[in-house]
């Protein structure tokens, strides 16, 4: 049987051990998804999920020869992929999208990957996407992709997607050569 002077010194080491948890310092990153452009579809939470279990995700490259399996998700966006495994710190994630993204840029979707406002935050893919752009631009500057990201200017684009488009067709611009 424990006595009341060992009751109280059992208490006290309890108490100034969970104060001691309240002070130490907590140095993991907070994501914050209160933001409407935070939100993830499900196809893409799906693929997230499948790859934190099992590191298989469902990309446009490279193609499986053999059948998938069963519960395995469907094709994600690999854009949508690859933001949101860098807003949720996957790092393998990201450079597994980032290698797709970067091996499936073509003359019909550069103009629409790069002046996607989306882009503008993610340097490594803009600058692989603009440098293709003025490699390939006589061929990219007759797409449907390059007239609606010059020309389709609507009521519902932001002002920062309006400066940040004009920003790249000012770069585009000084890198052409005449």
């Amino acid at each position: 049987m424990q006595d009341a002077a060992s009751e109280n010194a059992i208490g006290t080491a309890l108490t100034q051990s969970s104060s001691d948890l309240n002070e130490v310092s907590d140095d993991r990153e907070t994501i914050y998804l209160d933001d409407p452009s935070d939100d993830i579809d499900f196809v893409t939470l799906h693929n997230i999920l499948y790859f934190i279990y099992i590191a298989c995700v469902n990309l446009p490259l490279p193609k499986w020869v053999e059948a998938l399996p069963e519960g395995y998700p469907d094709e994600a966006d690999p854009f949508q992929l690859y933001r949101n495994a860098d807003k949720f710190l996957l790092p393998s994630l990201k450079t597994l999208c980032s290698y797709n993204l970067q091996n499936s840029v073509a003359v019909e979707n550069v103009a629409e990957r790069l002046f996607n406002p989306d882009c503008e935050d993610h340097e490594g893919l803009k600058e692989t996407y603009f440098n293709y752009l003025i490699a390939n631009y006589d061929a990219v500057k007759d797409t449907e992709g390059w007239k609606c990201a010059v020309c389709d200017i609507t009521d519902d684009v932001t002002p920062s997607t309006v400066r940040y488009r004009l920003r790249l067709l000012f770069d585009i611009s000084k890198k052409l050569k005449h």
